[in-house]
């Protein structure tokens, strides 16, 4: 592709951050959690850059500082989800991949990991202190959903053959806005569990809000997300007290994603024998037991088959304190070279998102000690998300986060979910999380409010 496109992308991104970086220091909280998570759509570094050989520091700046500020000017707003088991888990773990650096192949994409992790947990505290004082309320919600499918507008208008949606050779692009195309998927995976569960009467913009949101997805043609996506409709589907309303609403989901690749095509016109795009070609593989040329519906499986056999034949072959310790936070960038030297090379390697596999990338890279750890930070966080759900007196974000977690489940199996904070795929998730946390403790007061109160004035109420 040529490379002034990908680097106007990676430039326009750069000015849109620079846009929206006086709104999260100055502007009234509501307004400059909004920024903050507009920029989450924004990657200023652009792809083909190496974790192991720069820094990136404005997406730095976004994902560490910028939440710590957000902290500081809400110091005074109470939160509690440092305390959870999960999360305590989680910082133990982001400790431990600093240390896996010191025997690492790569440890400046380490730290970059270890530092990312830690900072998650940073914009989750940011988040909670938000929800808790109503600056993380529906319309923030609403704008950061058109905002995010506005700028992915813009990137397909105007970028569309940058590498920030490229699908492959000979393929359309992927409907992604500033980000890695999966990142997105995963944003538009929260965003509809949101919408599903989001407090308020609106019978018919919700519905249309999410099969606006399923055409997104089909549009980027990430199939993990869009399975992840569906069980979440489903599960829904299952709970809800309109019951039909769910079936009619999950089969119009399954419609959309059909459909949207089929005008897709007809809009761009491609050969008679390109796929509309990933979807149908993965689901035309399955059914007809036949790839196409390219292998675009199974080619990345077969990828990610290679790479986990490589994955687990080294894991076989290791020395007994590589199998407790690890090979090292990023150590799993040194197969992908062995394994894809035509893929990969060492100068433009982010060897932070090679694994495409959470689970590997905790056995390989942390070993025992680290797996161990990233199991009770999950466990934790399910065990909360449980807890909120039947908590919670009417629907509400606890049983978004719920439902969202099977999706997140599946993306860790395929994908890089873990690899920075900051980003379109930890925003999605933590604002779930956040208003859980924030909901949860104002369900709290409102208990404890009614038990504090007298007989003579629970019967004058």
């Amino acid at each position: 592709m040529p490379q002034w496109i990908d680097a106007g992308a990676a430039g326009f991104a750069g000015l849109l951050f620079w846009l929206l970086l006086p709104a999260v220091l100055a502007a009234p909280m509501r307004w400059a959690v909004l920024a903050w998570l507009l920029m989450t759509n924004l990657d200023a570094t652009g792809s083909g850059q190496a974790s192991n050989l720069n820094l990136g520091w404005i997406n730095g700046v976004k994902a560490v500082l910028l939440p710590g500020w957000l902290v500081f000017r809400l110091r005074r707003v109470p939160g509690e989800s440092a305390g959870t088991f999960g999360a305590k888990a989680w910082l133990v773990l982001a400790v431990y991949a600093a240390t896996a650096t010191l025997w690492s192949p790569f440890p400046l994409a380490g730290i970059k990991l270890a530092a990312g992790m830690a900072a998650i947990m940073l914009a989750l505290a940011a988040l909670e202190k938000a929800a808790r004082t109503g600056s993380l309320d529906r319309t923030v919600m609403l704008g950061f959903l058109a905002g995010s499918l506005a700028l992915a507008l813009v990137n397909a208008l105007f970028f569309a053959d940058g590498s920030f949606g490229f699908a492959g050779r000979g393929l359309p692009p992927r409907f992604t806005s500033f980000v890695a195309a999966q990142q997105y998927a995963a944003l538009l995976a929260a965003f509809v569990c949101w919408l599903l569960w989001a407090p308020g009467d609106w019978p018919r913009l919700r519905p249309a809000l999410v099969l606006l949101v399923f055409a997104a997805l089909a549009a980027n043609g990430s199939r993990t997300w869009s399975l992840g996506t569906l069980v979440a409709l489903g599960i829904y589907t299952w709970t809800t007290r309109r019951r039909l309303q769910g079936y009619i609403l999950l089969a119009a989901a399954v419609a959309v994603l059909a459909a949207v690749p089929s005008i897709k095509r007809g809009a761009i016109r491609p050969g008679a024998s390109d796929p509309a795009n990933r979807l149908t070609a993965t689901a035309s593989a399955i059914l007809t037991g036949q790839d196409t040329p390219r292998g675009t519906g199974l080619g990345t499986m077969r990828f990610r088959l290679t790479l986990y056999r490589g994955v687990l034949d080294e894991l076989r072959n290791s020395e007994p304190w590589r199998l407790l310790a690890g090979h090292g936070t990023a150590g799993g960038g040194r197969i992908a070279l062995r394994l894809f030297p035509q893929a990969y090379r060492p100068e433009s390697l982010d060897a932070n998102r090679v694994m495409h596999d959470e689970w590997l990338r905790a056995a390989y890279e942390w070993g025992a000690v680290g797996l161990g750890l990233f199991l009770a930070a999950l466990a934790g966080l399910a065990w909360f998300a449980v807890q909120a759900w039947r908590e919670e007196p009417e629907p509400g974000p606890g049983r978004a986060l719920a439902a969202y977690l099977p999706a997140l489940l599946l993306g860790m199996t395929t994908e890089n979910v873990i690899d920075g904070a900051g980003n379109a795929v930890t925003a999605g998730f933590l604002v779930l999380a956040a208003s859980s946390f924030a909901a949860r403790g104002r369900y709290a007061e409102e208990r404890d409010h009614s038990i504090a109160m007298e007989p003579g004035e629970q019967q004058a109420s």
